[in-house]
């Protein structure tokens, strides 16, 4: 092939190149994504017309109705300019016919301005509605807020009816600079809610002097109270050293990897009194309620069974209650217990993990304090372990506050009108009375950690 006849290919190759891309360019030119773009042609809505607003706490629920014979409505606008002067916006589709407008604060008459917008872009005259909300949410928490001395720090309680996102600022005087005291707020003490049930918290980690307290509550559209000022002592507390508590075998506990019967173990025969419960082995023996482990497997308890040696299963039956002793080497008031379940799926909220749990304690005054029981021994209280909102469809709040944060406070939980709370105790018997499955062999529990205001220690 000759010089000259190469080079013609190579032109004409080039020529249907650059023919295809402007093909192509021409092609893209009519279309957008192989999509046809159609204009509209529109012009400006009429007005649309306010049947009714509703006054709500923080909000206005606007009724209205469209204009007539427009189909090219596409949505309805509302605005107003809240306090601090920002521009706030909600939107609905055609479709709708009320809008609510949220984020106010106070309860003087507010103007909001809706509009109709087309799908072309054009907006309609504004419509104007005048109305007072009510009280906010924030308002309302605040108007309800009690603050007093806790353990180690200050309750606080609020209330939250519709379950609306709110955060209450925690503020404590501070020197920012010599002879100047002001207010400061710990970021990390913030209180979120959204509940309306669980609408208390504690702010702890105070000495127990007198101080003053600031609190702010917050919305979601960055409204803020005005503070609420408290001047308060906190309630002396501190952590029991775990290192402290030691089991005690006065009530006859036994060490065997497997269910015992009732009736050969159950009870001490000399008493009247029930032993306390057969652990699985020495490894997973009381102590190891106080040892500072909260993972892993800790204590691990059986249930007595009566008839255990009956043949027929129908027969045996489960008895739930279970005893522990411990001597806490300490004169103490207990304030409140944080309970550490087995690790695990399956013992979040059920299997083996305690749901209902007594506390006895008694000191030394009570000499007859092991063979006497419960005469002597004073109930300190009565704990009941939740259930979750959808059983079988945990949320990561409530599987978090089960494996760590399950706390209860020992007055303020307790369930049993004929308990004592606040006596002081040097020796404690736990007594379990319920699990998550009842059906369940055994309790296992990790940790139990314990507060209040110690008043001795030996």
């Amino acid at each position: 092939m000759t010089l000259k006849m190469k080079d013609m290919k190579r032109y004409m190759r080039s020529f249907l190149i650059l023919c295809c891309s402007s093909l192509l360019l021409l092609s893209c030119g009519e279309k957008y994504l192989g999509v046809e773009q159609v204009g509209i042609e529109t012009t400006k809505p009429e007005k649309l017309t306010v049947d009714q607003v509703i006054s709500k706490s923080g909000a206005l629920e606007i009724h209205f109705t469209l204009p007539s014979g427009n189909p090219n409505i596409d949505q309805v606008v509302a605005t107003y300019l809240n306090k601090r002067g920002q521009k706030v916006e909600f939107k609905v589709s055609r479709y709708s016919n009320v809008i609510l407008v949220e984020g106010f604060v106070g309860t003087d008459e507010a103007t909001v301005e809706l509009t109709c917008v087309d799908v072309g872009g054009h907006q309609s005259d504004v419509t104007l509605v005048k109305a007072a909300p009510l009280a906010s949410p924030a308002e309302l928490a605040m108007q309800a807020m009690k603050v007093e001395p806790a353990f180690g720090g200050v309750k606080v309680s609020w209330e939250n009816k519709n379950a609306q996102a709110l955060a209450i600022h925690v503020l404590t005087e501070d020197v920012l600079q010599v002879g100047v005291v002001s207010f400061v707020e710990d970021p990390l003490k913030t209180i979120y809610n959204r509940d309306s049930v669980n609408t208390f918290a504690y702010v702890r980690q105070y000495p127990s002097s007198e101080q003053r307290f600031g609190f702010v509550i917050s919305d979601k559209w960055g409204n803020r109270t005005d503070t609420l000022v408290q001047t308060l002592t906190p309630y002396k507390e501190e952590e029991i050293d775990y290192n402290r508590v030691k089991a005690v075998s006065y009530f006859n506990p036994t060490y065997f990897a497997g269910s015992r019967d009732y009736g050969i173990y159950g009870v001490n025969a000399a008493t009247g009194i029930q032993n306390d419960a057969n652990a699985h082995g020495t490894a997973y023996a009381p102590q190891t309620l106080f040892n500072s482990s909260t993972t892993g497997n800790q204590y691990y308890g059986y249930k007595f069974v009566k008839n255990l040696a009956d043949p027929n299963p129908a027969n045996r039956e489960i008895v739930n209650d279970v005893f522990l002793t411990f001597d806490l080497n300490m004169d103490v008031r207990l304030s409140r217990y944080l309970l550490f379940p087995r690790t695990g799926s399956a013992y979040t909220y059920g299997r083996s993990s305690p749901k209902r749990i007594r506390i006895y304690g008694t000191d030394d005054s009570n000499k007859d304090r092991w063979a006497k029981f419960p005469e002597g021994w004073v109930l300190i209280g009565e704990y009941v372990g939740p259930e979750p909102a959808v059983p079988g469809s945990l949320t990561q709040e409530e599987i978090e506050w089960f494996n760590s944060k399950q706390e209860y406070s020992i007055s303020e939980d307790n369930v049993n009108p004929d308990a004592n709370p606040t006596a002081v105790i040097r020796y404690m018997r736990l007594h379990l009375m319920d699990s998550y499955n009842r059906n369940e062999a055994f309790y296992t529990i990790n940790e139990f950690r314990m507060f209040g205001d110690i008043q001795k220690t030996y």
